[in-house]
């Protein structure tokens, strides 16, 4: 790992003895409460993918792991009724 300026830093940032998986599994129990509609599940999905791009202290790579797999185990939301005209309309004969 680089600090900045190209300065080699040999200091230890995170450390979990903890299983990933069962991180996750924990993670996923209290996002299905707290983000219980599709809009909020989305957003907090797009917070954190906003996260892992910029990096820093804040991301929670398991958090993120367990928001995706939220977002996949539950059935898709139904698209946008004006989307849905528009396609509509450009379909007709």
């Amino acid at each position: 790992m680089q600090a900045v300026g190209g300065v080699r830093s040999y200091r230890v940032y995170a450390f979990t003895c903890e299983d990933p998986e069962a991180r996750v599994r924990r993670h996923m129990a209290g996002l299905a409460i707290a983000y219980g509609g599709p809009a909020a599940l989305a957003r907090a999905l797009r917070l954190a993918r906003k996260a892992a791009f910029r990096g820093g202290i804040g991301y929670d790579p398991a958090r993120h792991a367990a928001l995706v797999r939220l977002a996949r185990s539950r059935p898709a939301r139904p698209r946008d009724s004006a989307q849905t005209d528009l396609a509509s309309r450009d379909q007709a004969p």
